[in-house]
């Protein structure tokens, strides 16, 4: 094998995500298709024989455990269930790639068996929402993201399902295939290229932490109307509550002001449209209820840049 190729093994367990395994294994197919015949990937298990995904269906795998190429890249696969099972030789093994010098990724909830592992002490994780409270729970020194992808870490990490082929295509853009990137997106009806940045789509009952019924439905009520904001005067009013009172249920719930929190998700939900990158900033402004400017200060103000600046960050340079 020829030295300067980059090497995957994806190393899988009974009960792996197999949209998340198959997306980014599709993105590195594609790519050999294109003539990128330096990257190649196979399949690794604990005892190699067949292991079946959460769907039920059974993947073969194709490379010795115990016999890695040189300098593969391990990918480990999880899925759900991996909060709730210890799986100490995959734990041990997952440690001895890491002292061998084997870069370790996780998507799905293989970022639980690299918390477990003590892979990701003190580091930042891309992990889906179903493992955020364990993880949170169990393994409070690891920094948890909500984001679809986190690809420039020591272990690169992926929340799950079609961010796998978003980490992927994050890692050809960093490895200066930027002319593949977009032709794999293509070619896979991928409706372009995510930026790692965007948030996952949570649940409503995780977007806020709070036991509290009345500030919770405050914020159901602020979700409902991010375009056309409502003043804080009148949601307190439909909760027949008092906005002082209001106030100090969401300053002992938050630290932050109705007002605040309110904004910050009206101005969380226009990020992901400036990020995406499909419409023009004004339009995307002028939705949400502030003027050009106003948008701009507001947004920079929560997020430390300008929209523009923050559309443009990270964006594959044109080649």
């Amino acid at each position: 094998m020829a030295s300067d190729r980059t090497h995957f093994v994806f190393v899988i367990e009974t009960g792996f995500t197999m949209q998340a395994f198959s997306s980014a294994i599709e993105v590195l197919r594609v790519a050999r298709k294109l003539g990128a015949d330096d990257f190649a990937y196979q399949v690794a298990a604990l005892d190699d024989a067949p292991v079946a995904a959460s769907n039920g269906i059974s993947v073969l795998p194709d490379c010795p455990i115990s016999d890695l190429p040189r300098h593969t890249i391990v990918v480990i696969v999880s899925g759900a269930g991996a909060d709730r099972t210890t799986n100490p030789d995959l734990i041990a093994k997952l440690r001895l790639w890491n002292r061998q010098g084997h870069p370790i990724w996780a998507i799905s909830s293989g970022v639980v068996r690299l918390a477990q592992a003590g892979l990701a002490d003190g580091a930042r994780v891309a992990a889906h929402w179903e493992d955020i409270t364990y993880l949170k729970e169990h393994h409070p020194e690891v920094e948890i993201s909500t984001r679809l992808f986190i690809g420039d870490a020591r272990h690169p990490t992926c929340s799950g399902g079609g961010a796998a082929s978003d980490l992927m295509l994050d890692f050809l853009s960093r490895s200066g295939r930027t002319e593949l990137v977009e032709e794999i997106a293509s070619r896979l009806m991928i409706d372009g290229v995510r930026d790692g940045r965007l948030s996952q789509s949570l649940p409503e009952q995780m977007r806020y932490a709070t036991a509290n019924k009345t500030v919770f439905a405050a914020i159901r009520l602020m979700e409902a109307n991010t375009f056309d904001a409502l003043s804080i005067l009148e949601i307190a009013r439909r909760l027949d509550i008092s906005q002082r009172q209001l106030e100090r249920l969401f300053n002992a719930e938050f630290g932050k002001t109705p007002a605040i929190v309110y904004a910050k998700l009206r101005l969380g939900e226009a990020r992901q449209e400036v990020l995406a990158g499909r419409r023009p900033l004004i339009d995307i402004a002028l939705d949400y209820g502030y003027q050009p400017r106003q948008f701009s200060k507001s947004y920079r103000k929560v997020f430390g840049l300008l929209p523009s600046d923050d559309r443009k960050a990270n964006q594959p340079p044109v080649s």
